[in-house]
């Protein structure tokens, strides 16, 4: 690796960090740049030039999703600094990123591909599809405080839930918002899609461990005559949509990954030990 492009969601922030690291992989050789990621979706999207080889996030795990948001289909790696708080998706901290300038410019790492999911609303058409890193998630609209959701994989009946919300989860998402509704904690590097219910009103609604080649359809099932019921679905927690009584979400397998590098510093078990300890 000799060219390097620095994203980090708050500049002013960690102007520090990414000038010295900046000068410290130009005075080995190396070429660098950097980048604010705008602080959320209603600006404009930042666009990642070509010809890097490697993307360098300074922030958090959400810093990483906006920036495999943006590189997506670029097939650009990327290497996560956490300046945040939990940091499930971040190699490094920014005292390891500066001893690991040598090992990335030596190329001393190893490429992990990350699977991704893509979906739409299929009244919407292609020009609808989205990506995602971490997950989709259906949520109830505004005014709206239960859902009624029918789920079918592969075009077969799966289950009906009565619940808040339902979360469809790669295995690297399996961290974050699937974590919190007690979802199971997958390797990211295994190939599988997570269906996670929120806040289920029923006993027996469990979490579902689906095959990554399976298709996912999501459709509402009207449950009051007179109340309008919508359901907003966030990928990657931001580009939402809106699923109306009728419509149907699909989600399935990406044709791209998120490749991410790694250097070895903790396996995926020890970061999570680590993590969950520090909770």
């Amino acid at each position: 690796m000799k060219k390097f492009f620095i994203i980090t969601r708050n500049l002013n922030k960690n102007r520090d960090i990414v000038e010295r690291l900046k000068s410290e992989i130009e005075s080995k050789g190396g070429e660098c740049e950097y980048a604010a990621s705008p602080e959320d979706e209603d600006k404009e999207q930042l666009s990642v030039p070509e010809g890097y080889d490697c993307i360098i996030t300074i922030g958090g795990d959400g810093t990483i999703i906006g920036a495999a948001q943006m590189t997506f289909g670029m097939d650009i790696p990327l290497l996560g600094v956490n300046r945040g708080h939990l940091g499930y998706l971040c190699e490094l901290d920014e005292v390891g990123i500066f001893s690991a300038i040598d090992r990335l410019l030596n190329d001393d790492y190893e490429i992990e591909e990350r699977m991704m999911l893509k979906g739409y609303v299929d009244f919407a058409g292609a020009d609808s599809r989205m990506h995602a890193l971490n997950d989709i998630v259906i949520s109830a609209g505004y005014g709206i405080s239960v859902l009624h959701l029918s789920v079918s994989v592969n075009g077969k009946h799966l289950y009906s839930y009565i619940c808040d919300g339902l979360i469809l989860s790669t295995p690297t998402g399996s961290t974050a918002y699937n974590l919190s509704a007690n979802g199971p904690i997958v390797d990211p590097k295994a190939r599988a899609i997570l269906l996670t219910p929120i806040n289920p009103h029923t006993l027996n609604s469990r979490s579902i461990v689906l095959d990554q080649n399976d298709e996912i359809c999501v459709e509402i099932i009207k449950r009051r005559n007179k109340t309008e019921e919508t359901g907003d679905v966030a990928f990657d927690g931001a580009h939402k949509r809106v699923l109306h009584i009728g419509e149907k979400l699909l989600v399935k397998r990406a044709e791209n990954c998120t490749n991410m590098v790694i250097l070895g510093e903790l396996s995926f078990l020890e970061r999570i030990g680590k993590k969950l300890r520090a909770d």
